[in-house]
């Protein structure tokens, strides 16, 4: 028997092409709004990442500010209690200071506070918180709140220079001493090993005087 194979069409009607061109058209168009919106929100998203970027940084900036004033203002407070403080010690110490190192023998007949001395011809100063003065002997005396083995070597270094600054005390024994409320780290025993008198001033107002008659001081 013979079978007989009948053509198709298998071609889509016209109307068909267009409705598929048209949803393609609409999901590209669709696509693209996604696509703008998507760059649209991720544009201000950078925005916001460069604005909260830029606010850290003036607030990373005042903080630093801020710190910085405040130990500005910290130190000048330090450094001003710390003036007072002292020039209150040197007006508290001094009759007390010339009574002990009158006791241990010495003739104190004159003392001047903040003593200071500017030698033209070297184009150098000095200061001196506390100057006792006998007939033969010169007692130059540091006061700290707070004395440390720095500035103890320090003032040592400085005073080398007293009799060339002050030739008119040339003829004196000179005789170095320190007076602290506060030691740093056994300051006052090293004070003591490098010769010094050592005077403790307790939160009493009372002072004490190191060393004693038998040791031996250093003097320039």
């Amino acid at each position: 028997m013979k079978t007989t194979v009948t053509n198709q069409n298998y071609a889509r009607p016209q109307d068909e092409i267009w409705a598929l061109q048209k949803q393609f058209r609409e999901d590209m168009e669709k696509l693209r709004e996604s696509m703008q919106e998507t760059d649209r929100r991720m544009q201000e998203t950078d925005r916001m990442i460069k604005a909260l970027h830029e606010e850290n940084l003036r607030t990373e900036a005042y903080i630093k500010d801020t710190d910085r004033q405040l130990r500005e203002n910290m130190n000048l407070l330090t450094t001003r209690f710390t003036s007072q403080a002292g020039h209150i010690i040197e007006g508290l110490m001094e009759p007390s200071t010339v009574k002990m190192f009158q006791d241990r023998g010495y003739a104190i007949n004159r003392c001047w506070k903040n003593f200071k001395k500017y030698n033209k011809g070297m184009g150098k100063k000095l200061e001196v918180d506390l100057l006792l003065l006998d007939d033969d002997v010169a007692i130059i005396t540091e006061v700290k709140i707070n004395c440390t083995k720095k500035e103890i070597d320090h003032f040592i270094d400085q005073m080398k220079l007293f009799k060339e600054i002050c030739p008119e005390y040339a003829d004196k024994k000179i005789f170095l001493a320190v007076a602290g409320v506060n030691f740093e780290r056994d300051s006052d025993l090293y004070a003591h090993q490098r010769g010094l008198f050592v005077i403790r001033v307790s939160n009493d107002d009372i002072f004490t005087l190191d060393p004693s008659e038998g040791d031996v001081l250093t003097t320039l």
